[in-house]
């Protein structure tokens, strides 16, 4: 059944507020944000009260190819179904509007929390810097998510901190799968023709219209992890020439304060860094690295069981998970 198929019994007569005639399932609440082609809404859930987001996509004035990457995310996150993941409940589309309706953030983005910390004042008076502990729950989280999408073939294109969703129950989760693909071992597109995701987080190999593959995602994650630990960014320029230069010059960026992270912990974020693609480990080699897989997991799991307004399925499907990945790194050391 196709989308406008399903959508057409349930439009109500609730007046054009966000631009689209809603199901009667939801009713609008308050724009959150606005991007190019898109406007956010907080719904209200009416058969359960519950706040969601309703993401929607004027199609009327996008490219063929931005048509293209809005459709993808639907067809992409509806067969995704991880704790660390935002949920798709819905999609609808009517006269030339893309509606997805996905799960609420209530606790904002790590953009924001990251932007909030660099203002605020540490114990040392400057910025409050996340301790090894907090960015090793975050990075472990993130690394869960990203291998459940790559086992999936599905590499994510846009892997930034704005799109990584907090929640107030103590869980990351990765959202906006708009550049989203199911992928090949190899992509073989050019950068002219899949130009896509936000400049400043893109691997060489796509500055430099290579091949590229899954281990784009890990480049993208090692920027975060250089955001979550300097509060600033790995490659500062004024322009795209000047970004595309730093980014393509191995060793072009500050180091990782060595006072404040672990050797182990800094060697793994400089790895993901490495220009090279072939060099760079791939998401289970992060989740695997000892640093992760040791003190990081074991975090998830103290946290998660003292976690009181996590639902217990949730609860024992990450402890799930990382009992998973901890079994598989002992596994491996016995070879």
């Amino acid at each position: 059944m196709s989308d406008q198929q399903y959508v057409s019994p349930l439009i109500s007569s609730f007046p054009d507020i966000i631009g689209m005639q809603l199901p009667c399932k939801y009713r609008p609440r308050r724009p959150i944000g606005r991007g190019a082609y898109s406007t956010v809404w907080s719904l209200i859930n009416n058969e359960t009260g519950d706040t969601v987001v309703g993401k929607l996509a004027d199609l009327s004035q996008m490219s063929e190819d931005n048509q293209n990457f809005a459709r993808s995310e639907a067809q992409n996150i509806r067969q995704l179904d991880h704790p660390n993941i935002i949920k798709l409940f819905d999609t609808y589309e009517r006269d030339h509007k893309l509606l997805h309706v996905l799960e609420y953030a209530d606790a904002g983005d790590l953009l924001t929390q990251v932007e909030v910390r660099t203002r605020s004042k540490g114990a040392e008076g400057g910025p409050a810097y996340y301790q090894q502990d907090e960015l090793l729950v975050i990075l472990s989280q993130l690394c869960l998510a990203i291998e459940y999408i790559h086992d999936r073939r599905i590499m994510h294109r846009d892997l930034k901190t704005p799109n990584v969703m907090l929640m107030k129950v103590g869980l990351i989760k990765l959202g906006d799968f708009g550049f989203s693909r199911k992928y090949d071992e190899s992509v073989s597109n050019n950068v002219g023709n899949t130009f896509c995701g936000t400049p400043y987080y893109l691997a060489p190999e796509l500055w430099r219209q290579q091949p590229y593959s899954y281990k784009a995602d890990i480049w993208s994650l090692g920027v975060m992890c250089y955001e979550l630990m300097t509060l600033g960014k790995p490659f500062p320029a004024a322009d795209l020439d000047g970004l595309m230069q730093r980014v393509c010059q191995q060793g072009s960026y500050e180091p990782l304060p060595a006072d404040r992270y672990s050797a182990d912990l800094i060697q793994l974020v400089e790895r993901m860094l490495t220009v090279n693609p072939d060099q760079r480990p791939s998401i289970k080699e992060v989740l695997h690295h000892p640093v992760v897989s040791g003190r990081g997991l074991e975090l998830i799991k103290i946290n998660v069981r003292r976690l009181r307004n996590l639902e217990v399925s949730v609860a024992d499907r990450i402890v799930a998970e990382v009992d998973r990945v901890q079994a598989e790194v002992r596994a491996a050391s016995q070879k």
